[in-house]
């Protein structure tokens, strides 16, 4: 009897090693930028993965940061963050089992008084492995390789008007600016033209908007102004001091943005990336 009892602690213990494996993987960071990338890049990921059967589960965690090595003032950048797991992928499978997200990363300070400097360092992501995804079927015979992560900065832009990369790269951006530089001008002019009561029920409207997305008119714009971060700025200005706090507040924004148009200007006049559209 003591006999069968060890033999079934032991058979125990094999299956269950059979039927979950779990690991945990320091992923190193590729920077696959290109020469001449103004960013130096660090930090590291984690990969943990547990396997039961063939079925995978898996979940990354990230601390990356990006240095501004250029000694120049950025203005924006768009940049993507890109976790690739240790399987290989089916032709028919993309991505492969174990793969994580790829990330788009964009931060335009056309508006803000706080350029990123040189020398200035940010935390594009950092998160820990979270609740996992989980898919079938991974073959556990097949080969693995070590997992990566890559990171991509793709278009940079200089408080000069220089760029690095493919000003495409940054359509999205740089068309929300414009927008926001529309909104901006459409909401001084209604307080210039009708006074402040005017101003205060354009900024009802559009709050209405927000809180309510599908009652707004149809539009072009990929975001609408007031689905962006500087409406907000607005609003809670409004909050705090009414309607002169927030046409303070539109006003000090546009005359950065005219400020920051104006430095790309003078020194990249014919700069088909600068985007400003400032007057």
């Amino acid at each position: 009897m003591k006999y069968w009892y060890v033999l079934s602690l032991c058979t125990l213990s094999i299956f269950s090693a059979f039927t979950l494996q779990q690991d945990a993987f320091s992923v190193p960071i590729v920077d696959k930028s290109g020469a001449g990338t103004p960013f130096e890049v660090s930090g590291k990921l984690t990969l943990r993965e547990s396997v039961r059967a063939n079925e995978l589960e898996w979940s990354w965690g990230e601390k990356v940061v990006i240095k501004n090595v250029s000694g120049m003032a950025i203005l924006l950048f768009v940049a993507t963050i890109t976790e690739i797991g240790r399987h290989s992928a089916p032709v028919s499978r993309r991505p492969a089992l174990g793969d994580g997200a790829t990330y788009q990363l964009e931060d335009d300070r056309f508006f803000s008084e706080k350029l990123l400097e040189p020398g200035e360092a940010i935390v594009l992501r950092d998160t820990k492995p979270g609740i996992p995804d989980v898919a079938c079927c991974v073959n556990q015979l097949a080969e693995t390789h070590d997992p990566v992560a890559e990171v991509r900065v793709h278009f940079v832009q200089f408080a000069d008007g220089s760029v690095f990369g493919d000003p495409a790269e940054a359509r999205d951006s740089l068309a929300i600016r414009q927008t926001i530089l529309h909104g901006l001008h459409a909401l001084l002019q209604r307080y210039e033209q009708s006074g402040e009561s005017s101003f205060a029920a354009k900024l009802s409207e559009l709050r209405s908007y927000q809180e309510a997305p599908s009652l707004a008119p149809k539009a072009e714009e990929q975001v609408p102004f007031f689905q962006t971060t500087v409406f907000r700025r607005i609003i809670a200005k409004y909050d705090e001091g009414g309607s002169s706090g927030a046409i303070r507040e539109a006003r000090d924004i546009l005359k950065t943005a005219d400020r920051h148009g104006e430095a790309m200007n003078s020194l990249h006049p014919s700069s088909g990336a600068s985007g400003t559209g400032a007057k």
